[in-house]
């Protein structure tokens, strides 16, 4: 009888070590980026010059500064999220969705002839956005570099509306 009970004994505990634990479903990641106004910081990682001349830049090492763009209904990104200061940028080949950002930016600087040109990869989660920029720049003149900043960015409410430009 002791044997009887120590193999039942034995075979409840073997069966309970053997449920496995209720699957979890998989976070996905969101689809699309919301549509909104989006504020936060960026920083420089690392900053370098191309062609050995003092890189034609204000900004340093370990520098920070506002980030501040809109998202478009569609999804579609602000440059001036990424730009650099002041610089006039166009966005091509953008990628935005299923938690993912990728897109290649052509700047203009005032007062600065040829281009900037950056890099941006990075993922988001509906209301926010970690970015890696990687900024390379073809100028005529003197001061190429290369930089890298790291952006983190969130939405802080509903863009604002479009001024109609003036009649010229």
């Amino acid at each position: 009888m002791q044997r009887v009970l120590i193999a039942a004994t034995a075979a409840l505990m073997v069966s309970a070590c053997n449920e496995q634990a209720p699957a979890q479903k998989p976070v996905e990641a969101p689809k699309v980026l919301a549509a909104g106004q989006y504020e936060g910081t960026w920083k420089v990682d690392s900053i370098r010059s191309v062609d050995r001349t003092t890189p034609a830049t204000k900004l340093k090492q370990d520098a920070t500064g506002p980030a501040t763009g809109c998202v478009a209904a569609d999804g579609s990104i602000d440059a001036a999220l990424f730009a650099e200061g002041e610089d006039k940028c166009t966005i091509a080949n953008p990628y935005v969705r299923n938690g993912r950002i990728g897109m290649e930016l052509t700047c203009a600087r005032k007062g600065q002839a040829g281009e900037v040109r950056e890099s941006v990869s990075g993922t988001f989660a509906g209301d926010s956005i970690d970015a890696d920029v990687s900024t390379t720049t073809y100028l005529a003149g003197t001061g190429d570099y290369a930089m890298s900043r790291k952006f983190e960015v969130k939405r802080v409410g509903e863009c604002a509306p479009v001024k109609p430009e003036k009649a010229a």
